[in-house]
């Protein structure tokens, strides 16, 4: 694709990202998107085949720069715990400087359209493993190093994900700060024993 062609294309997500998160994917036209970006209805056509297509791209995009922030944090000379740490952190902050994204990131969008499901599943998910291969990378090093103990680095990343998504749903019902982050992150990397160590004490057998 060409260059202006591709920023064309980004300038038409960024505008169908208003107006989804304004008005939510169902009460979405695509005349709304084409209004937003100041073009032709059928310009959109020319990038976009319908709506589910417009959804797919936007959470594609999305996908796609949150897999760019694993990289730059992955890249980093710091230890696993660390990268734990800021890339739940930079994913986060990305999702809090825009409220809008967790409705456009609710599965209930996609369970409610089966065209939506069809193409989620095959233009989606490839990235959504690629984030957990990315996240059991980092497992597997700490394991590696001693940092964390023996545990399945897939699993890991999947419960770590999971930990992630617990956040958005908290944050889609009421405000959230920084230390409301910070706990999320905590629970996870420590758990809820107090000795931290994940035996079971003499007390609770």
């Amino acid at each position: 694709m060409k260059t202006k062609s591709k920023e064309k294309r980004l300038a038409l997500l960024k505008a169908a990202l208003a107006v989804v998160t304004e008005k939510g994917y169902f009460n979405t036209r695509v005349d709304d998107v084409a209004s937003r970006a100041g073009v032709a209805k059928g310009t959109v056509y020319l990038y976009f085949r319908d709506k589910p297509a417009i959804y797919i791209g936007l959470v594609d995009w999305l996908l796609e720069q949150a897999l760019a922030m694993a990289a730059e944090v992955i890249s980093k000379p710091s230890s696993p715990r660390r990268k734990l740490d800021e890339l739940f952190s930079t994913w986060s902050s990305g999702v809090m400087s825009n409220p809008g994204v967790l409705s456009l990131l609710s599965m209930e969008n996609i369970h409610q359209d089966n065209t939506l499901m069809k193409r989620f599943k095959r233009h989606v998910l490839p990235h959504i493993i690629e984030m957990q291969d990315a996240v059991a990378g980092i497992m597997k090093q700490g394991i590696e190093r001693g940092d964390f103990r023996p545990a399945d680095p897939r699993a890991a990343a999947m419960m770590f994900l999971g930990a992630f998504r617990a956040e958005l749903l908290a944050a889609a019902n009421r405000p959230r700060t920084p230390r409301a982050v910070e706990s999320v992150k905590e629970l996870f990397l420590f758990g809820l024993l107090a000795d931290g160590k994940g035996r079971t004490k003499r007390g609770d057998e």
